[in-house]
Protein backbone atom coordinates (compact mmCIF):
# COMPACT_ATOMS: atom_id res chain seq x y z
CA UNK A 1 0.00 0.00 0.00
CA UNK A 2 1.45 3.57 -0.67
CA UNK A 3 2.35 5.08 2.27
CA UNK A 4 0.26 9.05 2.35
CA UNK A 5 0.43 11.97 4.67
CA UNK A 6 -2.96 11.72 7.20
CA UNK A 7 -5.15 14.65 6.34
CA UNK A 8 -5.12 17.69 7.47
CA UNK A 9 -6.93 17.93 10.46
CA UNK A 10 -10.92 19.39 10.02
CA UNK A 11 -11.87 22.40 12.31
CA UNK A 12 -14.53 21.58 15.00
CA UNK A 13 -17.73 21.30 13.42
CA UNK A 14 -20.31 23.71 14.74
CA UNK A 15 -23.18 22.91 17.83
CA UNK A 16 -26.58 23.08 15.65
CA UNK A 17 -27.21 24.29 12.49
CA UNK A 18 -25.59 27.16 10.30
CA UNK A 19 -27.88 29.85 9.83
CA UNK A 20 -28.00 30.99 6.39
CA UNK A 21 -29.92 33.33 4.43
CA UNK A 22 -32.97 33.06 1.85
CA UNK A 23 -30.14 33.29 -0.97
CA UNK A 24 -27.26 30.88 0.46
CA UNK A 25 -30.28 28.72 1.10
CA UNK A 26 -30.69 28.49 -2.92
CA UNK A 27 -27.30 28.63 -3.58
CA UNK A 28 -26.39 25.57 -1.58
CA UNK A 29 -29.77 23.55 -2.88
CA UNK A 30 -28.26 24.58 -6.03
CA UNK A 31 -24.83 23.05 -5.65
CA UNK A 32 -26.84 19.89 -4.37
CA UNK A 33 -28.51 19.69 -7.23
CA UNK A 34 -25.67 20.17 -9.69
CA UNK A 35 -24.11 17.30 -7.65
CA UNK A 36 -26.73 14.97 -8.08
CA UNK A 37 -28.03 15.24 -4.10
CA UNK A 38 -30.90 17.06 -5.15
CA UNK A 39 -34.48 16.50 -7.33
CA UNK A 40 -33.49 17.54 -11.04
CA UNK A 41 -36.78 19.09 -11.62
CA UNK A 42 -36.58 21.63 -8.01
CA UNK A 43 -33.08 22.22 -9.43
CA UNK A 44 -33.90 23.54 -12.39
CA UNK A 45 -36.47 25.66 -11.34
CA UNK A 46 -34.02 27.43 -8.97
CA UNK A 47 -31.93 27.96 -11.50
CA UNK A 48 -34.35 29.45 -14.00
CA UNK A 49 -35.94 31.39 -10.85
CA UNK A 50 -33.85 34.47 -9.78
CA UNK A 51 -32.82 35.74 -6.43
CA UNK A 52 -32.11 39.01 -5.23
CA UNK A 53 -28.04 38.59 -4.20
CA UNK A 54 -26.56 39.90 -1.33
CA UNK A 55 -23.04 41.84 -1.77
CA UNK A 56 -21.49 38.65 -0.16
CA UNK A 57 -22.18 35.40 1.60
CA UNK A 58 -21.01 34.44 5.36
CA UNK A 59 -18.22 32.39 5.85
CA UNK A 60 -20.90 29.74 7.28
CA UNK A 61 -22.22 29.54 3.62
CA UNK A 62 -18.51 29.54 2.35
CA UNK A 63 -17.80 26.54 4.51
CA UNK A 64 -20.98 24.51 3.49
CA UNK A 65 -20.09 25.19 -0.54
CA UNK A 66 -16.53 23.77 0.59
CA UNK A 67 -17.55 20.82 2.83
CA UNK A 68 -20.35 20.20 -0.12
CA UNK A 69 -18.10 20.27 -3.04
CA UNK A 70 -15.12 17.91 -1.08
CA UNK A 71 -17.49 15.15 -0.37
CA UNK A 72 -19.49 15.06 -3.28
CA UNK A 73 -16.95 14.70 -5.91
CA UNK A 74 -14.98 12.23 -3.27
CA UNK A 75 -18.05 10.20 -3.25
CA UNK A 76 -19.04 10.46 -7.29
CA UNK A 77 -15.70 9.51 -8.27
CA UNK A 78 -15.59 6.39 -5.43
CA UNK A 79 -18.99 5.19 -7.19
CA UNK A 80 -17.68 5.79 -10.67
CA UNK A 81 -14.77 2.95 -9.92
CA UNK A 82 -12.15 4.78 -7.53
CA UNK A 83 -12.94 1.91 -5.53
CA UNK A 84 -12.14 -0.77 -7.89
CA UNK A 85 -8.80 -2.60 -7.42
CA UNK A 86 -7.62 -2.65 -11.04
CA UNK A 87 -4.16 -1.78 -12.54
CA UNK A 88 -2.92 1.44 -14.33
CA UNK A 89 0.21 2.77 -15.30
CA UNK A 90 2.24 5.02 -13.25
CA UNK A 91 6.16 5.92 -14.25
CA UNK A 92 5.17 3.39 -17.35
CA UNK A 93 4.98 0.39 -15.15
CA UNK A 94 1.40 -1.28 -14.32
CA UNK A 95 0.55 -0.58 -10.05
CA UNK A 96 -2.25 -2.39 -8.96
CA UNK A 97 -5.13 -1.34 -6.16
CA UNK A 98 -7.96 0.96 -5.59
CA UNK A 99 -6.91 4.74 -5.97
CA UNK A 100 -6.22 5.70 -2.73
CA UNK A 101 -3.23 2.67 -2.71
CA UNK A 102 -2.09 3.10 -6.07
CA UNK A 103 -1.47 7.44 -5.82
CA UNK A 104 -0.39 9.36 -2.63
CA UNK A 105 -2.40 11.56 -1.24
CA UNK A 106 -0.75 15.02 -2.16
CA UNK A 107 -1.20 13.19 -6.02
CA UNK A 108 -4.38 12.85 -5.17
CA UNK A 109 -5.94 16.00 -3.38
CA UNK A 110 -9.35 17.77 -4.77
CA UNK A 111 -8.88 21.59 -4.97
CA UNK A 112 -11.32 23.99 -6.06
CA UNK A 113 -10.50 27.58 -6.74
CA UNK A 114 -12.48 31.05 -7.20
CA UNK A 115 -14.61 30.50 -10.17
CA UNK A 116 -16.74 27.59 -8.87
CA UNK A 117 -17.80 29.64 -5.93
CA UNK A 118 -18.57 32.56 -8.75
CA UNK A 119 -20.82 30.33 -11.11
CA UNK A 120 -22.94 29.26 -7.90
CA UNK A 121 -23.14 32.77 -7.11
CA UNK A 122 -24.49 33.55 -10.68
CA UNK A 123 -27.13 30.50 -11.13
CA UNK A 124 -28.60 31.54 -7.76
CA UNK A 125 -29.03 35.18 -8.74
CA UNK A 126 -29.81 34.86 -12.50
CA UNK A 127 -32.51 33.61 -14.54
CA UNK A 128 -29.39 31.69 -16.13
CA UNK A 129 -32.09 31.55 -19.39
CA UNK A 130 -32.81 34.77 -19.45
CA UNK A 131 -29.75 36.51 -18.30
CA UNK A 132 -27.91 39.71 -19.26
CA UNK A 133 -24.87 39.28 -17.10
CA UNK A 134 -22.05 37.89 -18.42
CA UNK A 135 -20.05 35.27 -16.35
CA UNK A 136 -17.47 33.00 -17.39
CA UNK A 137 -14.06 31.89 -16.88
CA UNK A 138 -10.95 31.03 -18.39
CA UNK A 139 -10.47 27.76 -18.99
CA UNK A 140 -6.45 27.79 -18.20
CA UNK A 141 -7.34 29.11 -15.02
CA UNK A 142 -9.57 26.10 -13.74
CA UNK A 143 -8.16 23.53 -11.47
CA UNK A 144 -8.63 19.67 -12.78
CA UNK A 145 -11.22 19.74 -9.87
CA UNK A 146 -12.87 22.91 -11.14
CA UNK A 147 -13.18 21.06 -14.61
CA UNK A 148 -15.21 17.61 -13.59
CA UNK A 149 -17.75 19.74 -11.18
CA UNK A 150 -18.03 22.31 -14.02
CA UNK A 151 -18.62 18.87 -16.69
CA UNK A 152 -21.50 17.34 -13.44
CA UNK A 153 -22.79 20.57 -13.49
CA UNK A 154 -23.51 21.27 -17.17
CA UNK A 155 -24.18 17.06 -17.11
CA UNK A 156 -26.95 18.61 -14.70
CA UNK A 157 -28.63 20.95 -16.61
CA UNK A 158 -28.51 20.28 -20.26
CA UNK A 159 -31.58 18.36 -20.12
CA UNK A 160 -33.48 22.11 -20.20
CA UNK A 161 -32.74 23.46 -23.94
CA UNK A 162 -33.07 26.89 -22.79
CA UNK A 163 -30.22 26.71 -20.03
CA UNK A 164 -28.23 24.25 -22.30
CA UNK A 165 -28.37 27.02 -25.24
CA UNK A 166 -27.06 29.12 -22.57
CA UNK A 167 -24.24 27.21 -21.23
CA UNK A 168 -22.56 25.68 -24.23
CA UNK A 169 -21.89 28.88 -25.44
CA UNK A 170 -19.03 29.24 -22.60
CA UNK A 171 -15.53 28.38 -22.94
CA UNK A 172 -16.34 26.84 -19.45
CA UNK A 173 -18.09 24.06 -20.84
CA UNK A 174 -17.00 24.47 -24.50
CA UNK A 175 -13.54 23.84 -24.21
CA UNK A 176 -14.18 21.19 -20.86
CA UNK A 177 -12.32 18.12 -21.91
CA UNK A 178 -14.62 16.53 -19.71
CA UNK A 179 -17.68 17.80 -21.48
CA UNK A 180 -16.69 16.60 -24.25
CA UNK A 181 -16.01 13.28 -22.70
CA UNK A 182 -19.19 12.81 -21.50
CA UNK A 183 -21.55 14.47 -23.60
CA UNK A 184 -19.86 15.66 -27.09
CA UNK A 185 -23.03 16.26 -28.93
CA UNK A 186 -24.38 18.81 -25.87
CA UNK A 187 -20.99 20.53 -25.18
CA UNK A 188 -20.02 21.21 -29.16
CA UNK A 189 -21.56 24.56 -31.25
CA UNK A 190 -24.56 22.89 -33.40
CA UNK A 191 -23.85 25.33 -35.83
CA UNK A 192 -20.46 24.70 -36.46
CA UNK A 193 -19.26 23.40 -39.68
CA UNK A 194 -16.93 21.04 -37.66
CA UNK A 195 -16.31 19.79 -34.57
CA UNK A 196 -13.45 21.86 -32.44
CA UNK A 197 -12.71 19.45 -29.40
CA UNK A 198 -10.53 21.10 -26.62
CA UNK A 199 -7.03 20.13 -26.44
CA UNK A 200 -6.89 16.40 -24.63
CA UNK A 201 -3.07 16.11 -23.94
CA UNK A 202 -3.54 17.68 -20.10
CA UNK A 203 -5.72 14.61 -19.48
CA UNK A 204 -2.99 12.43 -19.22
CA UNK A 205 -0.47 13.82 -16.44
CA UNK A 206 -1.38 14.98 -12.92
CA UNK A 207 -4.54 15.40 -11.36
CA UNK A 208 -6.73 14.69 -14.62
CA UNK A 209 -4.76 11.05 -15.28
CA UNK A 210 -6.14 10.52 -11.61
CA UNK A 211 -9.55 11.56 -12.00
CA UNK A 212 -9.77 9.59 -15.47
CA UNK A 213 -8.69 6.42 -13.69
CA UNK A 214 -11.90 6.68 -11.59
CA UNK A 215 -14.06 7.16 -13.97
CA UNK A 216 -13.34 4.56 -16.69
CA UNK A 217 -15.99 2.49 -15.86
CA UNK A 218 -18.57 5.78 -15.59
CA UNK A 219 -17.14 6.45 -18.97
CA UNK A 220 -17.76 3.17 -20.21
CA UNK A 221 -21.68 2.93 -18.89
CA UNK A 222 -22.10 6.75 -20.36
CA UNK A 223 -21.18 5.74 -23.49
CA UNK A 224 -22.79 2.35 -24.10
CA UNK A 225 -26.03 4.16 -23.08
CA UNK A 226 -25.66 6.82 -25.71
CA UNK A 227 -24.74 4.18 -28.45
CA UNK A 228 -27.90 1.98 -27.56
CA UNK A 229 -29.61 5.43 -27.81
CA UNK A 230 -28.47 6.09 -30.78
CA UNK A 231 -31.39 3.76 -32.43
CA UNK A 232 -34.60 6.17 -31.09
CA UNK A 233 -32.57 8.94 -32.83
CA UNK A 234 -35.00 9.95 -36.02
CA UNK A 235 -33.52 13.51 -37.17
CA UNK A 236 -31.27 13.02 -39.39
CA UNK A 237 -29.19 16.06 -38.46
CA UNK A 238 -29.41 15.59 -35.13
CA UNK A 239 -27.56 12.16 -35.85
CA UNK A 240 -24.99 13.70 -37.62
CA UNK A 241 -23.69 16.35 -35.16
CA UNK A 242 -24.03 13.70 -32.34
CA UNK A 243 -21.76 11.18 -34.85
CA UNK A 244 -19.40 13.76 -35.97
CA UNK A 245 -18.60 15.22 -32.36
CA UNK A 246 -18.33 11.81 -30.69
CA UNK A 247 -15.79 10.64 -33.55
CA UNK A 248 -13.77 14.27 -33.47
CA UNK A 249 -13.85 14.01 -29.59
CA UNK A 250 -12.76 10.18 -29.32
CA UNK A 251 -10.60 10.53 -32.13
CA UNK A 252 -8.29 13.44 -30.53
CA UNK A 253 -8.57 11.46 -27.00
CA UNK A 254 -7.19 8.27 -28.97
CA UNK A 255 -4.36 10.27 -30.05
CA UNK A 256 -3.61 12.35 -27.33
CA UNK A 257 -3.43 8.84 -25.27
CA UNK A 258 -1.30 7.61 -27.37
CA UNK A 259 0.92 10.50 -27.48
CA UNK A 260 0.87 10.37 -23.81
CA UNK A 261 1.75 6.20 -23.57
CA UNK A 262 -1.39 6.29 -21.35
CA UNK A 263 -3.37 3.29 -23.62
CA UNK A 264 -4.61 2.18 -20.28
CA UNK A 265 -6.79 5.60 -19.94
CA UNK A 266 -8.37 4.70 -23.24
CA UNK A 267 -9.90 1.36 -21.91
CA UNK A 268 -13.54 2.70 -22.06
CA UNK A 269 -12.94 3.31 -25.58
CA UNK A 270 -12.44 -0.73 -25.83
CA UNK A 271 -14.89 -1.94 -22.90
CA UNK A 272 -18.00 0.17 -24.59
CA UNK A 273 -17.33 -1.75 -28.22
CA UNK A 274 -16.91 -5.12 -26.84
CA UNK A 275 -20.53 -4.02 -24.71
CA UNK A 276 -22.22 -3.09 -27.93
CA UNK A 277 -20.47 -5.65 -30.04
CA UNK A 278 -21.49 -8.58 -28.29
CA UNK A 279 -22.81 -9.84 -31.66
CA UNK A 280 -22.69 -9.01 -35.51
CA UNK A 281 -24.69 -6.13 -36.27
CA UNK A 282 -25.15 -4.06 -38.84
CA UNK A 283 -25.74 -0.27 -39.36
CA UNK A 284 -29.69 -0.07 -38.74
CA UNK A 285 -29.01 -1.09 -34.86
CA UNK A 286 -27.61 2.79 -34.85
CA UNK A 287 -29.11 4.30 -37.34
CA UNK A 288 -32.58 2.34 -37.43
CA UNK A 289 -34.65 5.25 -35.81
CA UNK A 290 -34.00 7.42 -38.96
CA UNK A 291 -37.25 9.27 -40.04
CA UNK A 292 -37.58 9.72 -43.85
CA UNK A 293 -35.60 9.76 -46.63
CA UNK A 294 -33.23 12.16 -45.02
CA UNK A 295 -31.11 14.44 -47.15
CA UNK A 296 -31.62 14.68 -50.87
CA UNK A 297 -27.64 14.10 -51.88
CA UNK A 298 -26.71 10.15 -51.76
CA UNK A 299 -23.17 12.23 -50.06
CA UNK A 300 -24.46 13.60 -46.94
CA UNK A 301 -27.27 10.35 -46.28
CA UNK A 302 -24.19 8.30 -46.16
CA UNK A 303 -22.05 11.00 -44.22
CA UNK A 304 -24.89 10.59 -41.37
CA UNK A 305 -25.07 7.09 -41.39
CA UNK A 306 -20.92 6.93 -41.39
CA UNK A 307 -21.12 9.94 -38.67
CA UNK A 308 -23.57 7.21 -36.31
CA UNK A 309 -20.53 4.88 -36.23
CA UNK A 310 -18.10 6.95 -34.54
CA UNK A 311 -17.65 4.44 -31.79
CA UNK A 312 -17.03 1.26 -33.82
CA UNK A 313 -14.66 3.33 -36.41
CA UNK A 314 -12.38 3.85 -33.08
CA UNK A 315 -11.52 0.16 -33.32
CA UNK A 316 -8.99 0.62 -36.32
CA UNK A 317 -6.96 2.69 -33.74
CA UNK A 318 -6.87 0.44 -31.08
CA UNK A 319 -6.55 -2.29 -32.93
CA UNK A 320 -2.71 -0.34 -34.43
CA UNK A 321 -2.12 -0.61 -31.20
CA UNK A 322 -2.63 -4.19 -30.17
CA UNK A 323 -0.24 -5.03 -33.69
CA UNK A 324 2.28 -2.58 -32.27
CA UNK A 325 2.40 -4.44 -28.50
CA UNK A 326 2.59 -7.56 -30.33
CA UNK A 327 6.37 -7.00 -31.38
CA UNK A 328 7.20 -5.37 -27.92
CA UNK A 329 10.17 -7.59 -26.87
CA UNK A 330 11.02 -8.33 -23.41
CA UNK A 331 13.75 -5.35 -22.91
CA UNK A 332 11.83 -2.63 -24.79
CA UNK A 333 10.89 0.60 -22.64
CA UNK A 334 7.50 -0.42 -22.89
CA UNK A 335 7.19 -4.48 -22.67
CA UNK A 336 5.24 -4.10 -19.15
CA UNK A 337 3.08 -1.28 -20.53
CA UNK A 338 2.28 -3.64 -23.39
CA UNK A 339 1.74 -6.79 -21.61
CA UNK A 340 -0.85 -4.62 -19.89
CA UNK A 341 -2.73 -3.62 -23.34
CA UNK A 342 -2.99 -7.11 -24.71
CA UNK A 343 -4.01 -8.43 -21.50
CA UNK A 344 -6.75 -5.59 -21.74
CA UNK A 345 -7.17 -6.47 -25.40
CA UNK A 346 -7.59 -9.90 -24.50
CA UNK A 347 -9.94 -9.66 -21.98
CA UNK A 348 -12.22 -7.71 -24.23
CA UNK A 349 -12.12 -10.00 -27.20
CA UNK A 350 -10.64 -7.47 -29.15
CA UNK A 351 -9.66 -9.22 -32.18
CA UNK A 352 -13.45 -10.46 -32.39
CA UNK A 353 -14.67 -7.11 -31.63
CA UNK A 354 -12.35 -5.53 -34.12
CA UNK A 355 -13.88 -7.68 -36.45
CA UNK A 356 -17.36 -6.74 -36.00
CA UNK A 357 -16.82 -3.27 -36.06
CA UNK A 358 -15.25 -3.17 -39.28
CA UNK A 359 -18.14 -5.24 -40.89
CA UNK A 360 -20.51 -2.74 -39.65
CA UNK A 361 -18.34 0.05 -40.73
CA UNK A 362 -18.12 -1.27 -44.36
CA UNK A 363 -21.52 -2.10 -44.76
CA UNK A 364 -21.76 1.44 -45.35
CA UNK A 365 -19.52 1.83 -48.25
CA UNK A 366 -21.21 1.93 -51.41
CA UNK A 367 -18.32 0.84 -53.49
CA UNK A 368 -16.49 -1.60 -50.82
CA UNK A 369 -15.45 -4.76 -51.60
CA UNK A 370 -16.19 -8.27 -49.87
CA UNK A 371 -15.70 -8.36 -45.91
CA UNK A 372 -12.74 -10.34 -44.74
CA UNK A 373 -14.35 -13.62 -43.89
CA UNK A 374 -17.38 -13.63 -46.42
CA UNK A 375 -17.19 -14.98 -49.72
CA UNK A 376 -16.78 -13.13 -52.68
CA UNK A 377 -18.63 -13.35 -55.85
CA UNK A 378 -17.60 -16.60 -57.67
CA UNK A 379 -15.99 -15.54 -61.12
CA UNK A 380 -13.76 -17.60 -63.56
CA UNK A 381 -10.87 -19.55 -62.40
CA UNK A 382 -7.69 -17.52 -63.28
CA UNK A 383 -5.87 -19.33 -66.63
CA UNK A 384 -9.54 -20.34 -67.77
CA UNK A 385 -9.41 -18.32 -70.63
CA UNK A 386 -12.55 -19.66 -72.36
CA UNK A 387 -14.82 -20.41 -69.60
CA UNK A 388 -17.59 -23.00 -70.29
CA UNK A 389 -20.16 -21.71 -72.52
CA UNK A 390 -18.16 -18.72 -73.71
CA UNK A 391 -18.13 -18.01 -77.61
CA UNK A 392 -14.53 -19.23 -79.18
Amino acid sequence: MTRTAPPPSRPPEPDGPRQVSKFEFNLLRILRFLVGHFPADQGLQLVRTATSKPDCISSGAVDLVKDTLGKALVLFLTRAGGWRNDKYLRNNAPTAGRVWDRIPLDERTLEFSRPVLDFLFWLTAEKVHETKLAWDAVPKALTPTDELFFALAFDAMRSDPDVLTVLRRKDTFARNPFCWLLMPQDAADPDATKPQPPEFAPMFAGLRAVLLECMQTYLTHRWVKSERDKGQIGDWKKMRHQGQTEFAALRNFLQAAEAARRTDLARFVLRTNAAVLQSDLTPVFWTGGLQGSGPQRLADRLETQRAALALPRQMEILETWQERARFVGYFDEDYQASQMWKADWEAANGDRVAARARAAVEMLEPLRGPVAGQPGTPGPAQGDENPEGSPG
